[in-house]
């Protein structure tokens, strides 16, 4: 999708990329190789060419936070084709529901391998870089409400700078509304059946009642977790699709 995407570009916007498309004007090149589309003037198709090249070459580098920063931020799905082999998704828990919590666990499914990271155990700033080794893109589901600002409280030195996607909103695009959970419900991902029942609040729950002696309690958090990870990039996969193919079927385009 981000080799079609014309919103990297100044004064394109949705309808713009649309008449772009319908021109068929579908990729960097046609754009490129085209004189004088939707009749922009030679000086703005001099300055367009440029931005598209140096897209090129960030794309050609896997430079996923260089190419972000050229998106508006409601835009950041379209990369996420390109780079989703590379993409790290992250869920944390914590010790409560309300101001003022801090973080008990943070779960990692990327490319540096699945981690589940326990507070007082191996949870700190360097193990969670370490665990977003060689990801290009962070992916979460209300990340940027919760828990982005929660980590970055909690962990001031943590650093969290590639292109973020929250599922969150983007399910909204895709017509998919409530939680993760209800979410993956809609999909028809299924949870294993211990599992399948925990919620945020429950989540709360096990880890004080590990707090208190129980390693059992632990082990059900973090595969509550773990599940929880492993399945953003599920749901991810079709809600990205899904917007893709809405987007490109605006314009009459075939995914």
């Amino acid at each position: 999708m981000i080799k079609r995407t014309f919103r990297i570009l100044p004064s394109i916007g949705a309808a713009r990329e649309v008449a772009l498309w319908r021109e068929g004007i579908l990729f960097w090149d046609d754009f490129l190789s085209c004189w004088h589309p939707m009749q922009i003037s030679p000086k703005r198709k001099e300055d367009y060419d440029a931005i598209i090249k140096r897209a090129e070459e960030y794309l050609s580098s896997r430079d996923a936070s260089s190419l972000g920063t050229m998106l508006p931020p409601s835009e950041t799905w379209r990369l996420y084709h390109e780079f989703r082999d590379s993409a790290a998704f992250l869920d944390i828990e914590t010790d409560g529901l309300g101001p003022g919590c801090e973080v008990s666990v943070v779960g990692i499914h990327g490319p540096a391998g699945d981690k589940t990271l326990v507070s007082g155990i191996d949870l700190e700033p360097e193990t969670i870089n370490s665990s977003l080794k060689g990801a290009s893109l962070l992916i979460t589901f209300n990340g940027s409400c919760f828990d982005l600002p929660v980590l970055r409280s909690s962990f001031p030195s943590l650093r969290l700078n590639i292109p973020h996607l929250d599922l969150r909103f983007a399910a909204i695009r895709a017509n998919l509304k409530g939680g993760l959970k209800s979410i993956e419900n809609q999909l028809g991902i299924i949870r294993d059946e211990d599992i399948i029942d925990i919620d945020g609040a429950e989540a709360v729950k096990l880890w004080h009642r590990w707090k208190r002696g129980s390693e059992e309690a632990l082990i059900t958090l973090m595969e509550y977790n773990r599940a929880d990870t492993v399945n953003l990039k599920k749901v991810a996969d079709r809600i990205c699709f899904t917007i893709e193919k809405k987007t490109l079927g605006g314009a009459g385009i075939e995914v």
